[in-house]
């Protein structure tokens, strides 16, 4: 597949995450400033790299940003909820629910099959289980993983399991996926075959933000937001510059 072919994403959509003037402090002496008046805003349909270097701030905007951490000043605001208004039990179902989660080492529960640990994202929002492992399996077979249903972790590749988590991380049909360092834990061409993956998805209608220090990555992604010393420094559409590989 020519990730050149694909076109940008979004923009014009509805607006899934915005967040305005959002400060986040650390206790210390002096206090830590780890975000500084970051200003952004996500729309329905996007794929968008978060790029910079350790330290950058980007690891704590993705928390932020998937109400993890609260700010400590600004306004977060996924669909049209604003994060500071709710409880935290009614942020942890607005979690549960709106937002999906891949990381770079899984996380998938190694005495589980692959349909049983993406099942596990519906677990607490009163799906049935039969309609839990149909969800769970269609979510597989998106990734390119129907095959493998009944592997656990152990009989999977580092690219499978990177695919399981992301057929997690989508199979409740989130507003935002979050993806850290979703290459980070894989080989060059498995990486590829990830990020293709993403835009793949992206273009079946997932809004998806990729944090990363891959500047790699980042160039196959249609929109590249670059985060240095807790500010956004740039945010510009790119065109997709890597072919080849699988989806």
């Amino acid at each position: 597949m020519s990730l050149q072919a694909i076109s940008t994403s979004g923009g014009a959509g509805d607006r899934v995450l915005q967040l305005e003037s959002v400060t986040k402090e650390y206790p210390g002496a002096p206090p830590v400033r780890a975000l500084d008046d970051v200003t952004l805003t996500v729309s329905d349909g996007e794929l968008v790299a978060l790029v910079g270097p350790s330290g950058s701030g980007k690891s704590t905007l993705m928390n932020v940003i998937g109400t993890l951490d609260r700010p400590t000043s600004g306004q977060v605001h996924i669909e049209n909820s604003p994060v500071a208004a709710l409880s935290d039990a009614r942020l942890a179902g607005l979690r549960s629910a709106r937002i999906g989660f891949v990381f770079q080492h899984f996380h998938l529960l190694e005495g589980m099959t692959a349909i049983e640990n993406v099942a596990t994202a519906l677990l607490y929002r009163g799906v049935r289980p039969d309609r839990r492992r149909r969800l769970a399996a269609d979510a597989l077979d998106r990734v390119g993983l129907g095959h493998r249903l009944e592997h656990r972790p152990g009989a999977l590749s580092g690219g499978e399991r990177q695919r399981v988590a992301i057929a997690r991380a989508i199979v409740g049909e989130p507003a935002i996926v979050l993806a850290d360092e979703p290459t980070g834990n894989v080989d060059s061409t498995t990486s590829t075959e990830i990020v293709e993956l993403l835009l793949r998805l992206n273009q079946e209608g997932s809004t998806i933000v990729v944090i990363t220090h891959d500047h790699d990555v980042a160039a196959m992604l249609p929109r590249r937001v670059t985060v240095r010393d807790g500010r956004i420094t740039d945010d510009r559409a790119t065109v997709p510059t890597v072919t080849g590989g699988r989806s």
